[in-house]
């Protein structure tokens, strides 16, 4: 079966994340992402389809960037929308992320004025893509192996398989902490 142009994205984006070039790694990434969110909502607009898309899977994105879920919201801007406006769009009209956010903050996450968020945010971004069912025919022609929190994955196998990781999650956590099961 062939891959679309997700699969090659996300594997430009992980090689750039590996090497520390974070802005280059959502260079790649933001096209897989759009791609994703138009096959979930094909009749959206593309900025309404990501930022909704983001917040479906915002769960696992928070999971796995900080070990917490969290939805947070700075001077009216929720994480979907700081993500659409000061990376994606910045990126894509651009050709850089917004001074109003970055991904190098290895101490935590600090939001306000600038939104400081720790590059393990892009991998909970990757995952949420390579997660979504839609996207469950992809491929990887490499092997990938991620540690998240102590426990080993192997990217390659996950494609589409979001309710693995939100079992996965909820085993973390000791108790069911999604509403809906997809």
């Amino acid at each position: 079966m062939s891959t679309s142009s997700i699969s090659r994205r996300m594997e430009s984006c992980i090689a750039a994340f590996q090497a520390n070039d974070y802005e280059s790694a959502l260079i790649h990434y933001f096209p897989a992402l759009d791609k994703t969110a138009k096959r979930r909502r094909p009749n959206g607009g593309v900025g309404a389809r990501i930022r909704n898309f983001l917040d479906d899977e915002l769960d696992i994105i928070s999971h796995i960037a900080t070990r917490n879920i969290f939805r947070v919201e700075c001077d009216g801007v929720s994480f979907p929308q700081a993500i659409y406006k000061f990376a994606r769009t910045s990126i894509a009209h651009e050709g850089e992320l917004d001074q109003r956010i970055n991904f190098n903050n290895h101490n935590g996450v600090s939001i306000g004025q600038t939104w400081n968020l720790p590059p393990s945010f892009i991998i909970g971004l990757i995952f949420a893509v390579l997660l979504a069912p839609e996207n469950r025919n992809e491929r990887f022609e490499k092997q990938y192996v991620v540690s998240i929190h102590g426990t080993k994955f192997n990217l390659g196998e996950l494609w589409g398989e979001r309710q693995k990781i939100r079992d996965w999650m909820e085993n973390e956590y000791g108790h069911p902490i999604f509403q809906s099961r997809p």
